[in-house]
C-alpha cells in the first residue's frame, strides 16, 4: 500500500529529525524512516556520550590537580558501572525527547532500512516491504567510521569510535591513528583514565583543518600530561600482534616500529550510501559523498540531502542548519544558502579549541583586509581562577569595515563562547558591536572584548 507525503526523510540523525519536524512545522506531511533509533550517531555512538566522557575527564584532571588549589584530595578511581549508567541515562532522555517530538509535531515514524528507487518514491525495508511516496525526498543517513585500508575493524584490538566508547582504557597501551577531532578527543580521555596514549598523526600538526599556533597550545599541554605526539608520522602498516597491535610507520626518513594493546583508527568517516539511493536515480557524488548546492539540491528534481552523507563539516550542528535550509527552500521559501564559514567548530579537548570563518592568514590568501586581534588567557582573571594558564582568543576582521571575518581560541570554557563570534560575523559593524559590549567581570568572555579593542590597538590590558 502507498502512502503519499508531502515530505520523505530517510535517516534520522541531526539532519533527518531536525529536518522532518520544521518541515512539519511548516505544514508539510512528512515520514521518516530509520532504521535503528531516531537521534542518530551524534545521540547515541558520538556527540553525547563522547563529552559525557570528555566531563569526567575534566573531573579527573582537576582532581589530579587540586593541590594547586589547597584541597587535598585521595587519587580518583572511576566506577565504569556507575559511569555508563549515567551516560545510558542521559543519552535515552535525549532519545525519548526526540521520540516525543517527532510524534508531537505529527511525523510519522516508520522502522526500517529506507531505500530511495525514484525521485518520488522510498521502499521501507524490515517487517515486509513498504512503499512511500512524497512530493520531495531528503536523504540524511549520515556516515560510519572509515577502516585502515584493508584491515577491518575486530572491535577488541582494532577500534572504531563506537568500541572506544566501552574501552576501560586503564593501564592500557594505546595508539591513536589520526590526530584529527576524534583521535585529540579520545587522546584526552584515554589518558585521564590511566592509559599510555600516543597520537599518530601524518599532518604536521594536530587537527590539520585547524590553525597551527592554537594546536600548537593544545600540543604543548598534551604532551605536559604525558601523552606521546607524532606528527608527520606516515603509516606503513597495522598489525595485529598476539593480544596487541603493531603499527609501522615512518617519520623524518626513519623507520618505526610501535606496539600497542589497543589502536584508535580515527581516519575520518564516509557516507553511509550503500543500498540507500538506487543508481539509476545517478544522484552526483564527489570522494564517496552525495554532491549539493547551497540548500541541499543534489540536481534530480525533489531529491535533496542533508548532514554527513553530503561530506564537508560533518558536525551535529551544521548537519541541523543544513536541513532546515533544503525543507525551507522545499516549501517555498527562501533562506540564505547553507554557508560552511559560518559553522562554529569545536574540539571539546581539556584545553577546548575553539574556531569559526577565516582565519587572519586566511583572510590575506584571499585577497581580503584584515587586522587581527588576540588577548592571552593567561591575563585573563576568570581563566587562572579556573587554574587555566594556557590559552588565547584571536579576532580577525576588516579594519575598513569592522566586519567580523573570523574568531579563533584555545582555552577552557570557549565553546559556550565561540557563538558570539558567529553572531559578530552576521552584524555588519560586528567589531564595534564587540567592542561596545559589556563583559560581565570576572569571565572568560571578557577575552573577547579585549581580543576586539586590540584589532584597533586599543586594548585595555595588554
Amino acid at each position: 500500500m502507498e502512502e503519499r507525503y508531502d515530505l520523505l526523510v530517510v535517516g534520522g540523525g541531526p539532519a533527518g529529525y531536525v529536518g522532518a519536524i520544521r518541515a512539519s512545522k511548516l505544514g508539510m506531511k512528512v515520514a521518516l524512516v530509520e532504521s535503528a533509533k531516531v537521534g542518530g550517531t551524534c545521540l547515541h555512538e558520538g556527540c553525547i556520550p563522547t563529552k559525557v566522557l570528555l566531563e569526567v575527564a575534566g573531573f579527573m584532571a582537576q582532581a589530579s590537580r587540586s593541590g594547586d588549589f589547597g584541597v587535598a584530595v585521595g587519587s580518583p578511581t572511576v566506577d565504569w558501572g556507575a559511569l555508563s549508567r549515567h551516560r545510558d541515562s542521559i543519552v535515552n532522555r535525549l532519545f525519548l525527547g526526540v521520540q516525543g517530538l517527532l510524534k508531537k509535531d505529527g511525523v510519522d515514524v516508520f522502522s526500517g532500512e529506507g531505500r530511495v528507487v525514484s525521485p518520488e518514491e522510498v521502499v521501507v525495508l524490515g517487517g515486509g516491504q513498504r512503499r512511500l511516496s512524497g512530493a520531495h525526498i531528503l536523504v540524511a543517513t549520515g556516515s560510519r567510521p572509515r577502516s585502515w585500508p584493508g584491515l577491518p575493524f575486530d572491535h577488541q584490538r582494532v577500534l572504531d569510535s563506537t568500541d572506544a566508547l566501552c574501552l576501560e582504557p586503564s593501564g592500557k597501551k594505546i595508539g591513536i591513528v589520526g590526530g584529527g577531532v576524534v583521535g585529540v578527543e579520545f587522546a584526552d580521555i584515554f589518558h585521564s583514565f590511566g592509559a599510555s596514549v600516543t597520537i599518530l598523526e601524518k599532518t604536521g600538526h594536530l587537527v590539520p583543518m585547524e590553525d597551527p599556533e592554537m594546536l600548537g597550545i593544545l600540543r604543548k599541554e598534551y604532551e605536559r600530561r604525558g601523552m606521546a605526539i607524532r606528527t608527520g608520522c606516515e603509516i606503513t602498516g597495522i598489525h595485529p600482534d598476539g593480544d596487541g597491535v603493531r603499527v609501522a610507520c615512518v617519520q623524518e626518513g626513519e623507520s618505526v616500529d610501535l606496539a600497542f594493546d589497543a589502536v584508535l583508527v580515527a581516519v575520518g568517516r564516509e557516507a553511509r550510501l550503500e543500498g540507500v539511493v538506487d543508481r539509476s536515480l545517478g544522484l552526483p557524488t564527489e570522494r564517496g559523498f552525495l554532491k549539493v548546492d547551497g540548500y541541499g539540491w543534489t540536481g534530480v528534481s525533489g531529491v535533496y540531502a542533508a548532514g554527513d552523507v553530503t561530506g564537508g563539516l560533518m558536525l551535529a550542528h551544521a548537519a541541523s542548519h543544513q536541513a532546515i535550509v533544503a525543507v525551507e527552500k522545499m516549501s517555498g521559501r527562501t533562506p540564505p544558502p547553507f554557508d560552511p564559514l559560518r559553522i562554529p567548530r569545536v574540539v571539546y579537548s581539556h584545553p577546548e579549541v575553539v574556531s569559526v570563518g577565516l582565519s587572519a592568514q586566511e583572510a590575506i590568501e584571499k585577497g581580503i583586509p584584515v587586522r587581527e586581534g588576540s588577548f592571552p588567557l593567561l591575563g585573563n582573571g576568570r581563566s587562572l581562577i579556573h587554574g587555566e594558564r594556557r590559552g588565547i582568543v584571536r579576532i580577525s576582521a576588516d579594519p575598513e569595515s569592522g566586519k567580523v571575518l573570523g574568531f579563533q581560541g584555545v582555552g577552557a570554557g570557549l565553546s559556550e563562547l565561540v557563538s558570539l563570534g558567529t553572531l559578530s560575523m552576521g552584524v555588519p559593524e560586528g567589531l564595534e558591536v564587540l567592542r561596545e559590549s559589556v563583559f560581565p567581570h570576572p569571565t572568560v568572555g571578557e577575552s573577547i572584548w579585549e581580543a576586539a579593542m586590540d584589532v584597533t590597538g586599543e586594548s585595555v590590558h595588554r
